[in-house]
């Protein structure tokens, strides 16, 4: 690293990975939108030229070929680019640094898998508000309960120089989405004979509230303190038409454990029920991602242990707009793996992580290695492995920008089973009818209670 600052930080970095308990001093918190960017990535590029230099993300004036403000869909903006080059099985050995082991898995497994590489794009950018909250919560948010609390922080990215595991997972499950959403996709997965499976079509509503900029931290604790609430009912197929979910987290899950509630069109009922194990499979994705998979990652971290490795520039999917928004399924669900003329792949840097088990906790997978990217920890990969150390799965959750309202797209991601050859996609908005939408403030209260569960159902 030629920047000396820099380097300086990647060694504080490096030598409190282990600790849970850190600090953020005044001096280090000085070097946001300095060496550091507002929200605590590196401001500079790479000395290979591959990862640029961070100048502010898309601007909300961006308007690609085909994008209509205001209609839940957003079109690509970079439309013009082609690929710089690809990387095949030929190659492979060349970029083996920057792949994923479920990547470099794929292409012993499919001699058609190829990744496409392109043009890097810093295209993630923040509201002031949020980089001013970032800022505050430099020096003031901490960890508590052994890391499984946060406290201390609000409407911000509440560790933006992390120095520890859970700091960085906490970065990622309260990375910035928006304040508020619905949203109508599709889930998809292919079965090993290639067949396309509907996985159903969700409706849903999302909010975060800890990111309402028309509130604050002592009020947010008040109305329950909440990490995310989401309201979700199924459109399709038609045995599941009708049932409600409603699914609310905690910045603390010592004090709030997370909590579901169900409403049955069949018996007409709203009733809290038992939390599913972290391991339990996910039915809507072809059971291959587990309940606390979700998005990477979206349980609580009380059952792993979380070591931060550091970071490295890798190849992770990113911009992909084309993917989600302007395919249709046929186009892109291909036989063992996604099309990958549809998948944009670009150099950024991401803290890497090791999740280990717990003594004495019960889980599918024995260790989990997470890949987050350094401007938007929601981006990144996932290798999963099973409880004699083989690799069985990989998740891929790619950077969407919604230009427009400086937020990120949430629930995209994809998942590939090694053990039973399958793949499934979540939070395909291909069809004309299917719609993202970002809220302007957070839903009215009552909207997120198990009461309006069977309004929903009905809807």
């Amino acid at each position: 690293m030629k920047n000396p600052t820099i380097a300086a930080l990647s060694m504080i970095i490096v030598l409190h990975a282990g600790s849970v308990v850190a600090e953020v001093s005044a001096v280090e918190a000085a070097q946001l939108g300095a060496a550091l960017t507002p929200f605590g990535s590196e401001q500079a590029g790479n000395a290979a030229g591959t990862v640029p230099a961070y100048t502010g993300g898309l601007p909300v004036t961006t308007s690609p070929p085909g994008f209509t403000p205001g209609s839940g869909r957003w079109t690509n903006p970079f439309p013009d680019e082609k690929p710089l080059f690809s990387i095949t099985a030929k190659n492979l050995d060349q970029y083996r640094d920057a792949l994923s082991e479920t990547g470099k898995e794929l292409f012993k497994r499919q001699a058609s898998y190829r990744m496409d590489v392109y043009p890097s794009h810093r295209s993630v950018a923040y509201p002031a508000w949020v980089l001013d909250n970032t800022r505050k919560n430099a020096t003031q948010a901490r960890l508590a309960k052994d890391g499984v609390a946060l406290e201390g922080a609000y409407g911000g990215i509440p560790f933006p120089i992390p120095k520890n595991g859970n700091e960085v997972m906490w970065n990622h499950l309260l990375v910035y989405t928006g304040i508020a959403l619905e949203a109508r996709s599709r889930n998809w997965y292919v079965d090993r004979s290639g067949q396309i499976v509907n996985g159903g079509m969700p409706h849903y509503s999302i909010q975060t509230t800890y990111y309402d900029p028309q509130s604050n931290a002592e009020e947010h604790r008040k109305l329950g303190n909440h990490l995310s609430q989401n309201a979700y009912n199924w459109l399709a197929p038609p045995s599941w038409l009708g049932i409600a979910n409603l699914d609310v987290q905690t910045l603390d899950a010592a004090a709030g454990p997370r909590r579901m509630w169900n409403y049955s069109p069949a018996n007409r009922r709203v009733r809290e029920i038992a939390l599913p194990p972290p391991d339990a499979p996910v039915g809507a994705m072809g059971n291959l991602v587990t309940f606390d998979a979700v998005n990477l990652f979206e349980g609580h971290l009380d059952r792993f242990d979380f070591k931060l490795l550091g970071k490295r520039e890798m190849l992770i999917p990113y911009n992909n707009h084309a993917l989600l928004f302007e395919t249709t399924p046929a186009q892109i669900l291909t036989p063992g793996h996604l099309n990958p003329d549809f998948v944009r792949w670009e150099w950024h840097r991401v803290w890497v992580l090791e999740a280990t088990l717990k003594p004495g906790e019960r889980h599918l997978f024995q260790r989990r290695v997470f890949y987050f990217d350094e401007d938007w920890s929601g981006a990144g990969m996932s290798d999963e492995f099973d409880a004699a150390g083989k690799l069985a799965r990989g998740l891929f959750r790619p950077a969407v920008p919604l230009y427009d309202v400086q937020a990120q797209m949430t629930r995209a991601y994809w998942v590939y089973d090694l053990d039973k050859d399958m793949y499934a996609l979540a939070q395909h908005m291909g069809e004309a009818t299917l719609y993202y939408r970002t809220m302007a403030s957070a839903f009215p209260a009552l909207s997120m209670t198990p009461d309006a569960l069977s309004r929903r159902g009905t809807q």
